[in-house]
C-alpha cells in the first residue's frame, strides 16, 4: 500500500465513525412532530378580554401537511413543551439526513480515489 491509499483508508474510517453517530441519532426511537411549530399571539374572541384591543394571548401553532393539504392545529398549553421538543428532534433528524447524504457523497469520492490510486497502468 502506498501513502495515499493509507490516507484514503483513514478517511473511510473517519467517515464510518460519523455515519454511526448519525445513524444512532436517526434511529433513537424518540417521537417527532413532522411540520412546523410557531408561537403566535391569538385573540380569544371574548369582547371584554384585553386581547380585543391589545395583542392577543400567546399560543403554539402546529402546521403540517395531511393528504396533500396544509393543516393547522393550535396546541394545548399543557402539550406545548412536548410538541416543541418533538419538533426540535424532527429538525435535528432533517439536518442529520442532509449530513448523511453529504457523507455518502464524500465516501463515494474517497472510494473512487482509492480505486484510482490502485489502478495498474499497462503500457
Amino acid at each position: 500500500m502506498n501513502k495515499s491509499t493509507i490516507s484514503l483508508a483513514r478517511q473511510i474510517e473517519v467517515l464510518e465513525i460519523r455515519r454511526r453517530v448519525l445513524l444512532k441519532k436517526l434511529t433513537n426511537g424518540e417521537p417527532v412532530v413532522i411540520g412546523n411549530v410557531y408561537d403566535v399571539m391569538r385573540r380569544c374572541g371574548n369582547p371584554s378580554c384585553h386581547c380585543a384591543a391589545k395583542p392577543g394571548h400567546p399560543q403554539t401553532l402546529l402546521i403540517y401537511v395531511e393528504d396533500g393539504r396544509r393543516r393547522c392545529k393550535f396546541v394545548r398549553k399543557d402539550d406545548a413543551a412536548q410538541i416543541k421538543d418533538a419538533w426540535k428532534r424532527y429538525r435535528e433528524c432533517k439536518t442529520a439526513l442532509r449530513e448523511f447524504r453529504a457523507l455518502q457523497m464524500r465516501e463515494l469520492q474517497v472510494l473512487r480515489a482509492q480505486i484510482e490510486a490502485r489502478r495498474l497502468s499497462y503500457e
